[in-house]
């Protein structure tokens, strides 16, 4: 299933409370793709947000499950700093 191109804008939400925070590297790891920086905002069970910050393709965005609090597959390396 191809992703929808506004999983790539900045602010987009998928259906697993993963936020995308913009471009972080041209260079993904799949085809033609390039590393976007996601933030997970899955609320925990202490009412806090998750806040993991992890690299995904942007083929990937639409299904990404965060690899800290939804067991999800381990994010691709990030070039900048986020804050939670």
């Amino acid at each position: 299933m191809k992703a929808s191109p506004s999983t790539t804008i900045i602010g987009f939400v998928n259906r697993n409370q993963q936020v995308n925070l913009g471009l972080d590297n041209p260079n993904g790891t799949d085809h033609g793709q390039s590393v976007y920086a996601l933030r997970c905002e899955r609320p925990l069970p202490d009412g806090t947000k998750c806040g993991h910050v992890y690299g995904a393709n942007g083929s990937d965005i639409h299904l990404r499950l965060c690899p800290k609090c939804q067991n999800g597959k381990p994010g691709l390396p990030l070039t900048k700093s986020y804050t939670a």
